[in-house]
């Protein structure tokens, strides 16, 4: 018996030896935001890339690691975009800065990371020390411009990662990605996950991908809006076989690791409020391994104290935005609101609908109120205020247009209320979940009614121009931002629309030059629109 105890020991440390462990942590949408004090809205929110680095830099200390991020990574937070036009720092990506300092294995490519143009992604590319991933992103002859995949041995174990982005992409960024191809995600990993598998040996696939789940009924997410062809993360775990991990972005969503599919899917939500955390079982098989268990879980960050080296790395160019964004631009004498932007006419679209038609020299003008939530505006307006109010890199097109497709166009917006409904005993009108606010336009130039409980494609009551009913083939010149002309947001009327005009400047900086030339702004609305029957604060008003 006693000869036997010493070989029974060795038996079972043979099996704990033969066994390793991974841990796989992701990030996605950072957006810019790494420190944690939100420069924007002036307020701490628990979130930032600075709280992931000290949860990262904890984790690591359990073992051998990879950390990856799903990309809309360089555009977002006013310290990048005035890094990137020399107004704080010494031009160099504060992002990036901070995720080479974290040790980021890679980074899929996501749409907004374009925003800023090529050359500035590549700049930032550069400056980065791990690699930049899409495997669907293809030139006009074929070649990649980025890497599809990466190759990691860790763990015992050989890790492929392969990039994948939203095929959209051209959709809301047009002249940005001119000369390069977004292919269809499903049928990409359907290609590069066996050369995977086979040519590159690996032992563990994971997907890293710039894009939601789309249509999943028995999935909720609470913020998982947009079609199965802008996101197709479900299927490509469903559809492809061979794939251990999908690492989802984009849609902003909490989803916490689960198993869909022949693979486990997750994603982290945005601006760092989240790390997710795999966890691998690997056993030894052949001269490889393979997974034999894996748990997963979302990790909040909100009580994470924050990382000192992350934050003191980013702390030049998080003060100097602090300092442009307190900067007075202009007063307001009377106090003004954006808080029924979607169901009224209101004084500040006006005035974005007033500057983008002076600029664009347009006829009329489609805008919509972009923030979910905006204060009222009264005294002194700051940088501030007007970057919360166009916190995106978008600039002024103008596009010659019919006024059937303005028509068409006003029957897009009119879905964003779907009907009346009943609250405290009172008509309101009721809001469509299915469509994000920024994509509830208002049309000035113009005098209209809509009517949301009507059949969709019928709701436009009116539309006139100084009176007169317009013509199905009249002609107008629109201005409007350069994603809602690239058919963004549902619009894809605007996308055959011949462009005359594209600013230079973003819609920001014109909202910006605009208000420091007035000192004083005078905001009213013209009311040219309304819904009917008028609702305003929940009430009937007689038209």
């Amino acid at each position: 018996m006693a000869e036997i105890a010493p070989a029974l020991a060795n038996s079972k440390s043979e099996i704990r030896n033969s066994k390793s462990f991974l841990i796989v942590l992701h990030t996605s949408d950072l957006h810019g935001r790494v420190h944690p004090h939100d420069a924007l809205a002036d307020r701490d929110f628990g979130q930032g890339l600075a709280r992931v680095a000290a949860a990262v830099k904890k984790i690591r200390a359990e073992g051998p690691t990879l950390l990856l991020d799903s990309g809309d990574t360089i555009e977002g937070s006013p310290a990048q975009a005035l890094a990137f036009s020399g107004g704080v720092g010494d031009g160099t990506d504060p992002i990036v800065r901070a995720m080479n300092l974290l040790r980021y294995d890679a980074m899929a490519v996501g749409n907004h990371d374009f925003d800023f143009g090529l050359a500035r992604l590549e700049k930032s590319r550069r400056e980065a020390r791990f690699p930049w991933l899409s495997a669907n992103i293809v030139r006009e002859d074929g070649s990649p411009p980025f890497p599809p995949y990466l190759v990691k041995a860790v763990a015992g174990a050989r890790v492929g990662i392969l990039g994948l982005v939203t095929k959209l992409v051209p959709v809301w960024e047009g002249p940005r990605v001119a000369g390069l191809k977004f292919l269809d995600t499903v049928e990409t990993a359907r290609r590069y996950v066996p050369i995977l598998r086979g040519k590159e040996r690996c032992d563990i696939v994971i997907v890293l991908t710039h894009q939601g789940l789309g249509r999943d009924p028995a999935v909720e997410t609470g913020g998982e809006r947009g079609g199965s062809e802008e996101n197709q993360a479900h299927a490509i775990a469903a559809q492809v076989p061979g794939i251990d991990l999908v690492l989802t972005g984009h849609t902003h969503s909490l989803i916490e690791p689960r198993r869909m599919g022949g693979a486990w899917v997750s994603q982290p939500g945005r601006f760092g409020e989240a790390l997710t955390r795999f966890d691998l079982t690997l056993e030894r098989a052949g001269r490889g391994s393979r997974v034999v268990e894996i748990t997963g879980k979302n990790l909040a960050m909100k009580e994470v104290p924050p990382d000192p080296e992350i934050v003191k790395a980013v702390e030049p160019e998080h003060l100097g935005a602090m300092k442009k964004l307190a900067e007075r631009v202009a007063e307001v004498a009377s106090p003004v609101s954006a808080r029924y932007a979607r169901t009224a006419d209101t004084p500040l679209l006006d005035w974005l609908h007033a500057v983008q038609r002076r600029e664009g020299k347009a006829d009329l003008s489609f805008a919509s109120l972009l923030p979910g939530m905006l204060p009222d505006w009264q005294g002194t307006l700051t940088w501030r205020h007007i970057w919360a109010f166009y916190p995106y890199e978008n600039t002024l097109v103008t596009v010659r247009a019919t006024g059937g497709q303005v028509r068409e166009a006003l029957e897009r917006a009119a879905l964003c209320v779907s009907g009346v409904a009943a609250q405290d005993g009172q008509p309101v009108w009721q809001r469509n979940p299915a469509v994000w606010g920024y994509n509830c336009d208002t049309l000035e130039g113009a005098e209209y009614a809509l009517d949301p409980t009507r059949p969709e494609g019928e709701r436009v009551l009116y539309l006139k121009r100084n009176g007169v009913p317009v013509r199905d083939e009249e002609a107008f010149t629109v201005a409007l931002n350069s994603y809602r002309a690239s058919g963004g947001g549902g619009y894809g009327v605007w996308r055959s629309c011949p462009r005359v005009f594209e600013s230079k400047e973003t819609l920001r900086g014109l909202l910006i030059e605009d208000a420091l030339r007035k000192g004083n702004l005078a905001l009213e609305a013209n009311e040219n629109w309304h819904l009917v029957p008028r609702l305003p604060e929940g009430r009937f008003r007689s038209p």
